[in-house]
């Protein structure tokens, strides 16, 4: 639920109410069938990579001013490359992911109303016929994003990484079509998840776990704030966030193991975003 309602307030176009609940329903609903087209993918090799290289495609089009695309392709990717790797997909998860979503719904719509505001900043719709139209990254870029998710999960298997469906969602979120902003992110990513995941340790490790959700709360709240401040505070913020609520909704237990791997992780990730980057540049540079 916790992360169902993240997405939706990512999502959100920041338009008028009844575009705004279209869009973040049908991307949320979009989200949760690619993650069951990944989890039924499940033992199926080929198929499994022939629908990666769709997604992963697919969400490197749109460009950054494509915000609402770009974002939602990217969450498209990230479902179904987890389902595919074993990250728990159930209905009941389905319904709960939705039902967080839904809670956001409202409280967007509700903010709009006592604010009496309506930003047009971006339109899907409009987006949508631009990206149609042939306003897009290109096709090298398309084909690159889907080929460093495979090869970087493939490695990560090789090495017996514990989830390495993180890895292909650090390549999702790091790489960029812009080479100088993916070498600032990559630098930014790596520290702000480390940063992020001691402090998600330490949380989950002493704090009572009825005070967990107060964590969560304090760190998502600040998600917005650091996201126009760096991409170092944003990837803490969201790391500690999405840490802490995956550890809450496991216990008494939890998974600190996961935290310890979601490092190493990211570094394999941006490893392969350096090596994708390093050879883009030299097919750029030889044109």
């Amino acid at each position: 639920m916790c992360l169902g309602a993240l997405l939706a307030l990512l999502l959100d176009p920041r338009s008028q109410a009844l575009k705004q609940l279209t869009a973040i329903v049908v991307g949320v609903l979009a989200v949760i069938l690619a993650a069951a087209l990944g989890l039924n993918l499940v033992g199926h090799q080929y198929l499994a990579i022939a629908a990666l290289m769709i997604f992963g495609f697919l969400a490197g089009q749109p460009k950054p001013e494509h915000a609402y695309w770009g974002l939602l392709g990217k969450y498209l990717a990230t479902a179904l490359l987890l389902a595919q790797l074993g990250f728990p997909a159930t209905v009941e998860i389905g319904k709960a992911y939705f039902s967080g979503a839904l809670l956001a719904v409202v409280l967007i719509v509700l903010q709009g109303w006592l604010h009496k505001t309506h930003e047009t900043a971006h339109s899907p719709n409009d987006e949508f016929f631009q990206i149609i139209k042939g306003d897009t990254n290109g096709p090298l870029y398309g084909f690159t994003l889907p080929l460093t998710i495979l090869v970087a999960t493939l490695s990560a298997n090789w090495l017996h990484v514990s989830q390495p469906g993180w890895v292909g969602l650090t390549i999702l979120f790091v790489m960029h079509i812009n080479d100088r902003l993916s070498w600032h992110h990559l630098w930014d990513r790596i520290v702000g998840t480390l940063l992020g995941i001691i402090i998600a340790y330490v949380a989950v490790r002493y704090i009572p776990q009825s005070a967990l959700a107060l964590v969560v709360a304090v760190f998502a709240f600040w998600i917005p704030f650091s996201l126009r401040k760096s991409y170092m505070l944003f990837s803490l913020a969201i790391t500690v966030t999405v840490m802490v609520a995956i550890n809450f909704a496991l216990f008494p237990k939890g998974d600190l193991e996961l935290m310890q791997w979601r490092f190493f992780d990211t570094v394999i990730g941006c490893f392969w975003v350096a090596v994708a980057l390093m050879i883009t540049h030299g097919l750029h540079a030889r044109k």
